[in-house]
């Protein structure tokens, strides 16, 4: 017998015992009766909208065949079988570990009552499997004395000792700690000095405080009037600080200040400022403001009133009507023309609306932060080459294979199960092959857009906005993805018709010609493309999130305070999760 011939007949083993698998549950549901009230547990659970006898049975199937596929990719069994130990290990649902099973004890019931009837299935196919074992040892026999490499195929080739799999999870442990890039608050970080509070004076509402992801000072919810925390927490001052790319921030003129507005009164806001370095040619002087309103994206000046600089008038700030289509007035950046070395006074005034004034949008009582900035004004084609050419902006090779990685293991804690990450090499912009693939500096996506695109685009819209394509999130400093930019130029070398590339849990590329010209082409490319070690606040986002560190702490005043809960060290004993340990590789 061949090897072919071998698989093709567990194969079809195979496909048989997945024909059964349906009416191996039915009968698990007939044993163990699923009364009404854990009808209702489960269709919350797995999101069946109506007819929970109609629907389960497939909702069902797909979620422990998924789950299956998964464990397969993660243990590297092969799907169709390819031998003996492939048939035996990827035909038992071993999901004992996972959380929607265990919530459920009558799941598990269920489980293992289709365990026991595939048991059965093998049994009453005994004659044929020790035939094809005997086989299978003929064959592989031949194989060992034509090949210098001698593969072992043992039935437990694929399972670990308990010592290797400890020392495996806790490897893992480790590299994720060291990732997450996680220092304990200080008791000086958890009075968050940098907060809104402490610029204005104001009393502090409630003690729970958020970590920036930039930044990583913390600030109190209910100052910034944050009600949901978003996945990733920016502060206002790194929201000022980088809201247009294009106008990049040389010096601050005016440090961050906070201009409290007061609910129903006339109020004034006056501020002294001095440039101390003269302006280069290229460069501006720029005042901006947000709004502290728990969505502080976008510049925001006061409803109504006046901005003043030396006792001139330069800008009056006008509600929008009630009945205006428009979300949100279109405030924009104001640049200031000032001379080096002069005193200057900057005021605003807030007037109260008054009753002719109904008709109109006035929201006060809002607290406001602004800054005066030196910026450096960049061309299109110079911002475009900056970009590609600054080494801090580069996602190297081998931080993007664990980028993908981690994406891996956070979807599977997230009960999501993905066997491949597809990633479209044309832009989401014009549809054409991305040029530079590059994404906002905290998004989390792997998908890339092209940069050209982005920054014409942003060169062109007023107010500028920058927002991802993909995930809306906000774009504060750019990423360029090495490893997609080499697949984009082996592409191209080489006139493939790929558009579309599919990674597996360890980072690599699935096709296997791509992945072949991938490592010619990476070990020809400097050590700084391959691997650097910039920050790369994903990875520390993801990390943490695995590793259940919260970013969410409750800033306790100093005569109270109660130091934060410690990163977790790693122990022996301790586990990740049993059914992710072999989804990341981190060399």
């Amino acid at each position: 017998m061949q090897r072919k011939e071998l698989e093709k007949h567990l194969k079809e083993i195979k496909e048989e015992l997945n024909q059964l698998i349906p009416n191996y549950l039915d009968e698990g549901i007939l044993i163990y009766q699923i009364g009404s009230k854990v009808q209702i547990e489960l269709s919350e659970e797995f999101n069946i909208q109506q007819d929970f006898e109609l629907n389960f049975k497939s909702v069902f199937l797909e979620f422990i065949f998924n789950l299956q596929k998964q464990k397969m990719i993660q243990k590297q069994i092969f799907n169709p079988p390819k031998s003996i130990s492939d048939l035996f290990l990827g035909s038992y649902f071993n999901l004992d570990d996972v959380p929607k099973i265990r919530r459920h004890p009558i799941l598990k019931n269920i489980i293992d009552h289709i365990n026991q009837r595939i048991n059965h299935f093998f049994q009453n196919q005994i004659s044929t499997l020790k035939f094809l074992i005997d086989q299978q040892k003929l064959i592989d026999s031949y194989s060992t004395r034509s090949s210098p490499i001698v593969i072992d195929i043992e039935i437990d080739s694929n399972l670990k000792t308990p010592e290797e799999q400890q020392q495996k999870e806790l490897k893992q442990e480790q590299e994720l700690i060291q990732l997450a890039q996680y220092q304990n608050p200080t008791q000086e970080q958890l009075n968050c000095p940098y907060c809104v509070c402490k610029k204005s004076n104001q009393t502090v509402q409630k003690q729970l405080a958020l970590r920036c992801a930039i930044c990583k000072n913390y600030f109190h919810s209910s100052c910034l009037r944050i009600e949901k925390p978003k996945k990733v927490f920016v502060c206002p001052e790194c929201i000022l600080i980088g809201i247009d790319p294009l106008h990049e921030l040389k010096e601050s003129i005016l440090d961050p200040v906070i201009f409290q507005s007061v609910e129903g009164m006339t109020n004034q806001f006056t501020q002294k400022f001095q440039m101390k370095n003269r302006l280069l040619s290229e460069q501006l002087i720029e005042l901006r403001s947000i709004k502290i309103d728990g969505q502080y994206e976008d510049i925001s000046w006061p409803d109504l009133g006046d901005l003043q600089l030396n006792g001139k008038k330069i800008l009056d700030f006008r509600p929008l009507a009630n009945n205006s289509s428009l979300k949100k007035r279109k405030d924009e950046k104001l640049m200031l023309n000032i001379e080096y070395g002069q005193v200057n006074i900057l005021t605003i005034r807030e007037l109260n609306g008054t009753s002719e004034m109904k008709a109109y949008r006035i929201n006060q009582g809002i607290p406001y932060m602004l800054g005066i900035f030196q910026v450096k004004v960049y061309k299109l084609s110079e911002f475009i080459k900056k970009v590609k050419m600054d080494q801090s902006c580069l996602l190297g090779i081998e931080q993007s294979k664990k980028f993908i990685q981690l994406s891996f293991l956070q979807n599977q804690f997230d009960e999501v199960t993905m066997e491949s990450i597809k990633v479209s090499l044309d832009c989401v912009y014009d549809l054409n092959q991305i040029q530079t693939p590059a994404r906002g500096n905290i998004c989390e996506h792997i998908q890339c857009f092209s940069l050209e695109n982005l920054v014409t685009m942003m060169k062109n819209v007023t107010p500028r906005k920058w927002k991802c394509p993909i995930c809306k999130q906000m774009i504060l400093g750019l990423q360029i993805d090495a490893y997609q930019m080499c697949i984009l130029t082996i592409i191209k070398q080489y006139n493939l018709k790929i558009n579309e590339v599919s990674f597996n849990q360890f980072g690599e590329v699935e096709n296997p010609e791509l992945r072949e010209l991938l490592k010619q082409q990476e070990s020809t490319l400097p050590d700084s493309t391959r691997s650097n070690n910039n920050r790369v606040i994903q990875l520390e986002q993801i990390s943490q999130r695995i590793l259940k560190i919260s970013n969410q702490v409750v800033a306790e005043p100093k005569n109270k305070y109660k130091p934060a809960p410690p990163l977790p060290e790693p122990k022996p004993i301790k586990k990740i999760g049993n059914s992710f340990c072999d989804a990341i590789l981190i060399d």
